[in-house]
């Protein structure tokens, strides 16, 4: 297990019933599924981040966390609610403190793939969310995924037992699918 690659989901919200939160620990379990090592960062732990570039040089428990996993990952899922065309401030705080990672030998996010979830309540909202995300993992050295998650919260609700339809739990499996063989061939290749 310990080459398995690691695979991150950053994002979410703070709500109680954040269906993005819930997303991103789905498509997790399908990574787990394909044999990745998987940490969760969701929007609780997201909200505990000092605002980026407006704190001390010391660093909180979940900043290093943040950090460290993903300096570690081979792999990552960024989750985010679409508000207003865009990614949540929540999230979009997260990315940024992986300036930290600029002086490293992987800079950034480069070498990975990152799998894109996106829940918002219409779908203009998810196809303009899901282009600023892949455009900051560019930014980012990243490599996105060809196939990102969209789902429409104001039609596609989990059910009682936090399930979704199979149309919305399919594009979860095809997402860990590319991230796990991604990150898998970059782990084979550095071996």
């Amino acid at each position: 297990m310990a080459d398995a690659p690691l695979i991150v989901g950053i994002g979410g919200s703070n709500g109680s019933t954040s269906t993005t939160n819930r997303l991103l620990s789905l498509c997790l379990d399908r990574a787990r599924d394909r044999g990745a090592r998987t940490v969760q960062i969701a929007g609780p732990a997201l909200a505990a981040l000092p605002i980026y570039g407006t704190h001390d040089a010391t660093t909180t428990d979940v900043e290093a966390e943040l950090i460290d996993s993903a300096r570690q990952a081979d792999g990552l899922v960024i989750a985010t609610p679409g508000y207003h065309g865009g990614m949540s401030g929540l999230v979009k705080n997260a990315i940024d403190h992986l300036e930290a990672l600029r002086e490293d030998a992987r800079p950034y996010l480069d070498g990975r793939a990152v799998g894109v979830i996106v829940s918002a309540a219409g779908w203009q909202a998810c196809g303009t969310t899901v282009v600023s995300v892949r455009s900051t993992i560019h930014a980012l050295r990243g490599w996105p995924t060809p196939f990102g998650v969209t789902v429409n919260s104001a039609v596609q609700k989990p059910d009682a037992a936090g399930r979704f339809d199979e149309t919305v739990e399919g594009a979860l499996d095809i997402l860990a699918g590319q991230v796990v063989d991604f990150a898998s061939w970059q782990v084979a290749a550095r071996s």
